[in-house]
């Protein structure tokens, strides 16, 4: 074993963001069996799949090129670099046009190869993060005397499951787009696009013709381009792929295209956003965000590399003739799902969100398994959604609770020096049999619930003369300015003119307790409202959703 007495450092610690999105894989029917599946050249020839990393993962397959519908659903029991275990096994003929999706769900999106080492789709910067907590392992302890005498210690210990949790992230807002993930769809995307015809710079499955720099494609189902399309009609995943991009110095599509689902004729190229003054925001997207009221939520990976910076291999792992990692140590906790989201304004600070993750099980790569974590990407301000072509710096400012604006009861509260809003899915834990590991759970979504807290200065007593009544403040339409009595609405904007706008319906005030303070200064109230259901989420930003 080497000896090497160099540490690790927290200035070589980085955390990166990995989409988790439905995974095209077309197959090579000659190599594939009933159990065992051979990805296809055209895919090897641009992605390499991490060892076990899609163990747990539903695996739908789909008999023939043209198809649309999946013949077959299965879980992935292993996986390498180019072959899939899965079970049951399928009874499909295999023959050429096959492929498989594999659903997003605790599925890291692969990302272009370099050579022959591995990477993810994780050249994606996290956002302003404040502070971060990796998913721990906690490992259940069996220890048991066997009924056996003569020593009072245990006579026989073993491992049990292992569960990732306690997963958190903490962000100064200079986005909305997390909301997504704690409401669980999108449903539409304005936004500009480059051409009047589809597609013309992708001239086949997961490659561009485009490759001086990274170019990003939506879906559009078609159609023609316009100016400030609105892609109400696309025929994009909500749950993701959403855009695709590619990378910065290549052709290759990430997240593969979803080639019979997503076909290449329907793709357009955005307009990437950016600034063209200081307070003007040109061709900005804007999402559309939904309750989502199934089983599925959007997930998303982190993944973790602490090096040692040495410029010759900075972010590989791969060490070979040792034991351990002694260059590069990497994990990737997947299958993220947002259990809470917390938002908060509070007086003479900026926007905050604090996201409270269910983790589905954090991989360990293989020692000797070659993969380069960032994407390659070794210079921050070339990470994804990081750059921008002009005035990138209003992109990077946060948003200020001084641009704010609530309004409940039909009127603007002006004298609120606090806010936040908690979004609770109430994720319950769920280990299945055939899953393959025992170390993989899923979350399901359960009740789903949202609070309203706030401090003001009283001006009147009207959130008091709420507290007895009884009928509920009901609204079923989405209103422009907010003025309606039977909707709450939450807006936040930047001098660059993006957006965060929240509109909720149907709430009861639960408590509204007055504070006299001994300083005879100005008397506040904290109040507790609870809606019942979202009416409109929009979110106008230059952030680049993947799903």
């Amino acid at each position: 074993m080497a000896i090497n007495e160099e540490i690790f450092l927290g200035s070589g610690a980085t955390l990166a963001f990995v989409p988790e999105v439905d995974l095209y894989v077309r197959l090579d029917h000659s190599n594939c069996t009933s159990t065992s599946l051979r990805v296809h050249g055209d895919f090897a020839g641009q992605y390499l799949l991490v060892d076990n990393l899609y163990v747990g993962c539903i695996l739908d397959y789909y008999d023939g090129a043209g198809t649309t519908t999946p013949v077959s659903s299965h879980i992935i029991t292993g996986n390498d670099s180019d072959d899939i275990t899965i079970s049951p096994a399928h009874g499909v003929t295999e023959a050429d046009g096959d492929f498989a999706v594999i659903r997003g769900y605790g599925a890291p999106c692969v990302g272009p190869k370099n050579s022959t080492v591995k990477r993810l789709n994780a050249d994606n910067w996290l956002g302003l993060v404040e502070s971060a907590t990796f998913p721990n392992v906690d490992v259940e302890m069996k220890q048991l005397n066997l009924s056996l005498g003569s020593s009072r210690n245990w006579t026989h210990q073993y491992k049990g499951i292992k569960t990732a949790s306690g997963g958190n992230l903490n962000f100064i807002s200079n986005h909305g787009v997390w909301l997504y993930y704690a409401l669980g769809h999108c449903s539409t995307i304005n936004a500009t696009y480059e051409d009047t015809t589809v597609a013309s710079e992708v001239v086949a499955p997961g490659t561009s013709s485009q490759d001086d720099n990274r170019f990003v494609y939506l879906d559009t189902s078609g159609g023609t381009a316009q100016a400030d399309h609105d892609a109400t009609d696309a025929e994009f995943i909500g749950t993701g792929p959403i855009f695709y991009k590619t990378e910065r110095s290549g052709t290759a599509l990430t997240p593969p295209i979803l080639e019979n689902l997503n076909p290449v004729g329907q793709l357009e190229q955005l307009n990437r956003t950016t600034n063209a003054t200081a307070t003007t925001l040109d061709h900005a997207i804007k999402y559309t965000f939904t309750e989502g009221n199934s089983a599925i939520l959007p997930s998303f990976a982190l993944e973790q590399s602490i090096s040692k910076l040495e410029s010759s291999n900075t972010y590989i792992t791969g060490d070979t003739g040792i034991a351990t990692e002694s260059h590069t140590f990497t994990r990737i906790a997947r299958g993220n799902r947002v259990n809470t989201l917390t938002m908060t304004a509070n007086e003479n600070e900026e926007v905050k969100m604090t996201l409270d993750l269910n983790t589905r099980a954090v991989h360990k790569l293989a020692t000797d398994e070659s993969y380069e974590a960032r994407g390659g990407i070794t210079n921050n301000a070339q990470l994804f959604n990081y750059e921008q072509v002009a005035n990138e710096e209003a992109f990077l400012e946060p948003f200020f609770f001084s641009k704010g604006s609530i309004n409940i009861f039909g009127q603007q509260f002006l004298k609120i020096t606090a806010l936040s809003l908690t979004i609770n899915n109430n994720l319950m834990d769920k280990r299945f049999v055939g899953v393959g590991s025992k170390d993989i759970k899923s979350a399901i979504p359960a009740q789903r619930s949202y609070e309203i807290t706030f401090t003001a200065l009283v001006t009147d007593n009207k959130l008091f003369e709420e507290i007895f009544t009884e009928a509920e403040a009901t609204s079923t339409s989405v209103v422009t300015d907010g003025s309606s009595n039977g909707v709450i609405q939450l807006e936040f904007e930047k001098d660059n003119t993006e957006k965060i706008k929240l509109q909720f319906a149907n709430y009861h005030i639960s408590s509204a307790n007055w504070t006299v303070p001994d300083d005879k200064g100005a008397i506040t109230v904290d109040a507790t409202i609870m809606p019942r259901t979202l009416n409109l989420c929009e979110v106008t930003t230059h952030w680049i959703l993947q799903g």
